[in-house]
């Protein structure tokens, strides 16, 4: 009779990855098993989201079309912003504009194009579809696996038992740093595996109408773009149905890559700091970035690779697992493909408690290479974005000397770089983790 009891999942942060597995977990589950006790719990007292725009790539969007919620999206975007799977789209127009004359280098397009969605229409979507319990003002301070259940002390007083842990906690995992000290990776008085890019990130939303009447015919206006220069460079696109533009203005110094960073996550900054960081750029940078009064900066970091994102009954994912760069607009995708694969795993037969290790067996092997790799390329994305790369040594912030051909390799560089996010599908790893299924859980 007790292995005929709901299992229980425990699911440690209510972020973007939290969330999608306690959405999936309903969803999947629904016609299935329906075995599942799952409760989410939240660090917070109130769910909020620091940041604004959010990208998904073909493959992530395909996700959300599995789980059904590609119709509750789709009423964020604009007709022409909905994705399709035959149509190549501009992804990006990429200009060199470190420099009074800004150039443009080429564009990068890719089949299906992607969806830019506010981060809070995505929030609020998955928070109508999740299943289970949220639980919040519930921090986790410390785990143990005892026997067959996993028992979870949190600051708050309150001690439960689950029998599968899910940390989704984020960059500062208090799941990932338990779970490295107890398996002796991480000696108690270490500092946790994050590092430092040495970069910054200034963010803001600008109203459309805005920035048309200070710079008639800005390019964001009406397309997304990546504007390079020497360790600088911004993203910029338009969400929340293109009435504002989502921006992010990154800032690097190399000396500074892979060391410890020991301030805030993130601040809000004033707004001198930032244009004088671009104040050699284009005159369009600078209009841009002159209508985000109050920037957040931010401190990019992310985690040196991990060997494995399981121990027991315990899994990590999401940034807990492999926080990364920026740089490719991938970190969101890779924590809702954790929390795909290991719903699917959860959902598709009856499962009793001393089969969750080999459950998470089978999601490590498919999910920690693919992590990991990611992780990797995302940091050469943000170098090659800013032109440091082999033949750009000597090339310096503003300098109009480098050619239209190294320009024009650089980027295409680039655009191979990103290549995975169309070409490959995660629904190729979820037939992996289910062949697996089949022939090792009977």
């Amino acid at each position: 009779m007790a292995e005929a009891k709901p299992l229980r999942i425990a699911i440690i942060g209510a972020g973007i990855g939290g969330l999608t597995l306690s959405t999936a977990l309903g969803i999947l589950g629904r016609n299935s098993t329906g075995n599942l006790k799952v409760d989410v719990y939240e660090a917070a007292d109130v769910i909020s989201e620091i940041g604004a725009g959010i990208n998904f790539w073909p493959r992530t969007w395909n996700i959300m079309n599995e789980l059904g919620l590609n119709e509750q999206l789709v009423k964020f975007l604009q007709d022409e912003d909905i994705p399709d799977d035959r149509t190549e789209h501009l992804v990006f127009k990429v200009r060199k504009s470190d420099q009074l004359k800004g150039r443009d280098i080429r564009d990068i397009t890719i089949t299906g194009g992607s969806v830019r969605l506010h981060r809070v229409h995505l929030q609020q979507t998955l928070l109508n579809g999740m299943t289970g319990q949220l639980h919040l003002s519930h921090r986790l301070v410390s785990y143990e696996e005892i026997n067959d259940e996993v028992r979870l002390d949190f600051a708050n007083g309150t001690t439960l038992t689950c029998d599968l842990l899910v940390g989704m906690d984020g960059l500062k995992s208090q799941v990932r740093r338990v779970f490295l000290e107890s398996r002796e990776l991480l000696k108690p008085e270490d500092r946790d595996p994050i590092i430092w890019s040495g970069a910054y990130a200034y963010r803001g939303l600008v109203d459309v109408d805005t920035l048309a009447g200070m710079f008639p015919g800005h390019h964001c206006l009406s397309m997304p773009m990546l504007y390079a220069g020497k360790n600088k460079h911004l993203i910029v696109y338009r969400v929340a149905q293109a009435k504002l533009v989502n921006v992010v203005a990154v800032v690097t110094d190399p000396a500074k890559e892979n060391t410890f960073y020991d301030g805030p996550a993130h601040v809000v900054c004033e707004q001198e700091e930032m244009l004088r960081a671009y104040e050699k750029w284009e005159p369009e940078v600078q209009a841009l970035l002159q209508c985000i009064k109050k920037p957040m900066k931010f401190a990019l970091r992310s985690l040196k690779p991990l060997t494995s994102y399981v121990s027991g009954r315990v899994i990590l994912a999401g940034d807990a697992a492999h926080a990364m760069l920026p740089h490719q607009g991938a970190g969101a995708g890779q924590a809702i493909e954790d929390a795909y694969i290991l719903a699917n795993l959860l959902s598709q037969k009856p499962l009793i408690t001393s089969q969750l290790p080999k459950i998470a067996e089978i999601y490590d092997r498919i999910r920690c290479p693919e992590g990991n790799r990611v992780l990797e390329a995302s940091r050469i994305s943000g170098l090659v974005s800013q032109l440091v790369a082999p033949g750009f040594e000597e090339v310096g912030e503003g300098d109009e000397g480098v050619s239209d051909e190294m320009l024009q390799d650089l980027i295409e560089e680039l655009s191979r770089q990103w290549s995975w996010t169309w070409k490959e599908s995660a629904e190729d790893d979820r037939r992996r983790a289910m062949a697996f299924l089949e022939s090792e859980i009977c």
